[in-house]
């Protein structure tokens, strides 16, 4: 999920001049983003000759964290009606069927997550997450290139040739709706998910390493 965005600029499409908004969040991720795409599980996508083993373990190590996440911002968003339409874009039931293909059990969230208390945490969260859709794209390509016929790709890709528009309706959504007042809630939240998604790799991660283990 999370692709390596300075190969492709995943937030930034070439032509558009970035939001105020788009600006502050772009620089407060860099960091925690380079850190996350460089987690064992997800680098082993990016590297030649990924195996079905390696696709699997990304996608299952992801699933919990996605879901507690998703039914967050529901959750929010349901206190909220017409603020931002997030029930088309829901990434989980794409996310199950690709793990149902390669025969994984989807794995449990973790056992809390952060709450959304305001339109800057939401958009915030939001950043993270459908940037990721975005930047997603540079690993569909390289495990198309390593395996045209055999790997379920619809978490990455989602949103078909529509995830730039996608992107810009999100970006355009965060401008209106997300006042300069909340980019510092927006800009904390970005960055806690991308942690909380670190930090949740690294239990699934020794979770499998235990489970490998002879006994």
């Amino acid at each position: 999920m999370m692709a390596r965005a300075a190969k492709i600029e995943a937030d930034t499409i070439p032509g558009d001049e970035p939001s105020a908004f788009h600006r502050r969040l772009r620089e407060v991720v860099k960091v925690p983003h380079h850190v996350l795409d460089h987690h064992p599980l997800m680098a082993a996508l990016l590297k030649d000759g990924v195996s079905h083993d390696d696709y699997g373990n990304a996608l299952a190590a992801l699933r919990g964290v996605i879901a507690l996440t998703e039914a967050e911002i529901l959750r929010y968003l349901g206190q909220h009606p017409g603020l931002f339409d997030y029930a088309s874009r829901i990434k989980l039931p794409a996310l199950d069927a690709d793990l149902a293909e390669l025969q994984r059990p989807p794995t449990a969230p973790p056992a809390a997550g952060r709450r959304i208390r305001n339109h800057g945490e939401l958009f915030g969260t939001l950043y993270t997450l459908e940037g990721a859709t975005l930047g997603g794209q540079f690993i569909a390509r390289h495990l198309r290139k390593s395996h045209p016929d055999d790997l379920p790709l619809r978490f990455y890709l989602i949103y078909g040739d529509a995830v730039r528009d996608r992107w810009r309706a999100f970006l355009d959504a965060a401008q209106m709706h997300c006042l300069p007042a909340e980019f510092p809630a927006a800009a904390a939240a970005a960055v806690a998910l991308f942690e909380a998604i670190g930090a949740h790799l690294d239990r699934q991660q020794a979770d499998m390493a235990v489970r490998s283990m002879p006994r």
